[in-house]
């Protein structure tokens, strides 16, 4: 479609890049946006090496939403065999040093250069913050800083509107833990009352006309 003229929103090739957390996160990294540690590997020993040296680690799908087959381990023989149960359908092992968040992460969610609105998402009983996973939703006010990694990794990434998971550390500085390029809204829209569909389109039409 696209090589046939027709103007897309979030492009195919944007779109590529985006659900591949690992390779988004290095394009990230390489302009200068704060990311967690993390890493690939095939080596369920060097995955083991990994929760030995970061004491405290997430292994996540490559590919993947919701929050939905992460596994937050400590102990080297747990991820051993995560590992290896990963490697025997073929996959690789995405590993990322856990951060010690505040009980809640942040979305924000922007069109073009446009920041709509944010929100904590808050849990208390679990590590994962996903609103389907649970969590509750609290309007934030987007400040300087976040406004600023959040456009930036869009652009980084090339995508036209995106939702950006934004964790604090215990310094109380911003990584960016994963941009969404087909992100949902359910709890973002309960929390601050904005529809995203009106203001992708208001995008998608003036990227038509140009």
């Amino acid at each position: 479609m696209e090589k046939s003229g027709i103007t897309l929103i979030n492009r195919p090739d944007a779109m590529f890049v985006a659900r591949d957390k690992f390779y988004s996160l290095v394009k990230l990294k390489n302009a200068g946006i704060p990311v967690p540690e993390t890493a690939v590997v095939e080596d369920p020993f060097e995955a083991m090496r990994l929760v030995m040296k970061w004491k405290d680690v997430v292994i996540k799908p490559v590919v993947g939403s919701l929050g939905l087959g992460s596994i937050r381990a400590e102990d080297p023989d747990i991820v051993f065999r995560v590992s290896k149960s990963l490697l025997s359908i073929n996959q690789p092992i995405y590993i990322q040093k856990y951060i010690n968040k505040p009980q809640r992460d942040i979305r924000i969610f922007a069109v073009g250069d446009r920041i709509l609105g944010g929100i904590y998402r808050i849990n208390k009983s679990s590590w994962k913050t996903n609103v389907a996973q649970g969590s509750l939703t609290q309007v934030i006010t987007v400040n300087q800083d976040l406004e600023e990694i959040t456009l930036k990794s869009m652009k980084v990434l090339g995508l036209d509107y995106a939702g950006i998971d934004i964790v604090e550390d215990e310094s109380g500085d911003y990584k960016i833990l994963e941009v969404n390029g087909s992100p949902l809204w359910g709890g973002f829209y309960e929390a601050t009352k904005i529809n995203p569909a009106k203001y992708i389109v208001e995008h998608l039409i003036k990227k038509m006309k140009k």
